[in-house]
């Protein structure tokens, strides 16, 4: 039987390196996402238990729904030896479509490492998968995550109001859109190296 392709590979830009997430970057990832600020316009709150995080991200090894319907992908982002934060995408295998999201620690803020490994993550979910749209959700108030991914090419298709309920108060969100293909032809071609996956 031949060996199912690898959906969620290690990648690597000029300055960082994304590690395929497993159960043993718990401990890592509970330093790294130690600040609430990381958790300010998002529901839950930082991680402070090994062994629970442990656990989820066991589970997420699956890389797929229970369906199958689904790819859950995720990468823990680091500069050298240091663990800065997680991009993450749920692929839509049918639609081809992925909803793609991220979470830095304050220490990585304005040195443009998000956009930096989203934009090698949205080159793979492309190149590599055949992903043809992503998507993000954005709290309205989240200004600096809606410029980030403006850089990227992002367009603003939707605003959902009342879109969430967390730390009293209401969520309204806007929702982010951009096509695979104009994100492939305005971006230069990174320095990434990995083998397409299919689907």
């Amino acid at each position: 039987m031949p060996a199912q392709p690898d959906v969620n590979p290690p990648l690597s830009t000029p300055r960082l390196r994304l590690e395929p997430q497993v159960a043993a970057h718990a401990p890592v990832m509970v330093a790294a996402l130690a600040d609430p600020r990381s958790y300010l316009y998002i529901p839950g709150k930082p991680p402070s238990d090994t062994e629970a995080l442990r656990r989820r991200f066991a589970h997420q090894e699956s890389r797929r729904s229970p369906d199958g319907a689904n790819l859950w992908l995720n990468w823990i982002v680091y500069s050298g030896q240091t663990a800065l934060g997680t991009v993450q995408a749920t692929v839509q295998l049918a639609e081809r479509t992925a909803a793609v999201a991220y979470v830095f620690g304050p220490e990585a803020w304005g040195q443009g490492y998000a956009s930096e490994a989203m934009r090698a993550m949205l080159t793979f979910l492309h190149a590599g998968l055949g992903v043809e749209k992503f998507v993000a959700h954005l709290d309205t108030r989240n200004a600096a995550s809606r410029r980030l991914v403006e850089r990227l090419g992002f367009v603003q298709t939707d605003l959902i109001l009342g879109a969430d309920r967390f730390k009293g108060s209401v969520s309204d969100e806007y929702v982010y859109s951009l096509s695979a293909a104009v994100f492939s032809a305005s971006s230069p071609t990174p320095p990434l190296d990995f083998p397409p996956a299919g689907l």
